[in-house]
């Protein structure tokens, strides 16, 4: 559940999200099963997940989400268009991390959030990344 920030590195605004989520595909192990996530675009389940992000203003953005709702498994990569509004978003996928972390809602996947969730920021790009055990998360994500 860290939070990394890497301003000098950051990607040149306009970078397609796609080649990120792509660089996160290919980070993984060859002999871990093959991911299987879906993009997602309906706004209401989106902003069920994330509250608050249908307010900020995007640039971009891509949401990568498992078959089933309750797996530990998440993508979503956003570039938000107003600097002031970068942490605002960290902290709005920080806060689904700690949802899905609570044991309470779902304890069979709370462990999952716990131990392989994360927010990563470079620039005004901002990421969770929610992967199962055995999976890499990309030290930088913004590094394509």
């Amino acid at each position: 559940m860290d939070v990394a920030t890497k301003k000098k590195d950051a990607p040149a605004s306009g970078t397609a999200l796609n080649t990120f989520y792509q660089s996160i595909m290919d980070a993984q192990p060859e002999d871990a099963e093959e991911l299987i996530l879906f993009e997602e675009s309906n706004p209401e389940l989106i902003a069920s997940f994330y509250p608050g992000l249908d307010g900020i203003e995007l640039n971009q953005q891509a949401y990568y989400m498992p078959p089933i709702a309750t797996h530990p498994c998440e993508i979503v990569l956003v570039e938000v268009k107003n600097d002031a509004d970068v942490q605002t978003v960290a902290d709005i996928f920080q806060a689904r991390i700690d949802m899905g972390a609570d044991n309470t809602t779902y304890p069979e996947s709370a462990a999952g959030w716990q131990l392989y969730a994360q927010v990563q920021k470079s620039g005004n790009f901002v990421c969770i990344i929610v992967l199962p055990e055995g999976y890499v998360i990309p030290e930088n994500v913004f590094e394509a």
